[in-house]
């Protein structure tokens, strides 16, 4: 997963998407829950070395070579030295206790439903007393809704890269409603270099959220909507929920 292609452009095509932005969100965590942090699947480094610069402890855990050699890249570049342990979280080990836990970009939702469980567990055991967990998660409503043909392929995200080529990446779906599962097949494309790769998603309404932190250890706080501060819409399209140690 986030090799060759699909590496190179996720951030790219990120920062093209407007309105997505969650740095805000995610430094407003922070520093509600100031102490050493850590943020589960960091990728590239676009969210945790802007929060390094800024001064705030987190390191991360990433399981992609590709997404991990991207981070070390622009990290030198920038003179930084993040700590990040190169492991599936499921498998990740540490003495250390956070004062907060983030899973942002929709990370928890590429494991099932047993699996995020037992990270969540463990993230409770890694967490201090009141410590926060963040994590962002979609709904992927035009799936829900038909909005998209089942089984085709549609253009899903274009940008311009600084070469002046065009990245694109093409998207088809199946999707088990009664699972809530989401099952994406993604074809990348610049010039000439072509990228194939798959994904099943889960995805969580907000009662069935609730419940699972709650029986792993942990307490919902609030939840944001659409990458909003103060926007408590829960039929959006994406959900920052927000949660303590309990």
């Amino acid at each position: 997963m986030y090799k060759s292609l699909e590496a190179t452009l996720h951030d790219t095509f990120w920062r093209s998407e407007i309105d997505a932005d969650e740095s805000p969100l995610l430094e407003n965590f922070l520093t509600q829950h100031p102490g050493p942090s850590l943020e589960v699947g960091c990728g590239s480094g676009r969210l945790l070395l802007p929060l390094l610069e800024k001064g705030y402890q987190i390191e991360g855990v990433e399981l992609s070579s590709d997404m991990l050699g991207l981070l070390l890249k622009d990290a030198s570049a920038k003179n930084l030295e993040p700590t990040v342990h190169h492991c599936p979280i499921e498998e990740f080990q540490t003495d250390k206790r956070f004062s907060s836990i983030s899973i942002p970009a929709f990370t928890l939702q590429l494991l099932s439903r047993t699996s995020a469980q037992q990270v969540l567990k463990r993230l409770r055991e890694i967490a201090l007393t009141n410590g926060g967990l963040y994590i962002t998660l979609f709904i992927p409503w035009a799936e829900i809704l038909d909005e998209l043909e089942i089984d085709t392929w549609h253009l899903d995200k274009e940008t311009k890269l600084s070469s002046g080529q065009q990245a694109r990446c093409f998207t088809r779906h199946q999707i088990d409603r009664l699972y809530q599962e989401l099952y994406r097949e993604h074809r990348y494309e610049v010039a000439e270099q072509k990228h194939l790769s798959t994904q099943t998603l889960q995805w969580y309404f907000m009662p069935e959220l609730i419940s699972t932190l709650e029986s792993c250890g942990w307490k919902f706080q609030d939840f944001d909507s659409d990458f909003q501060i103060g926007n408590h819409d829960p039929d959006a399209s994406v959900l920052t929920v927000y949660a303590t140690a309990s």
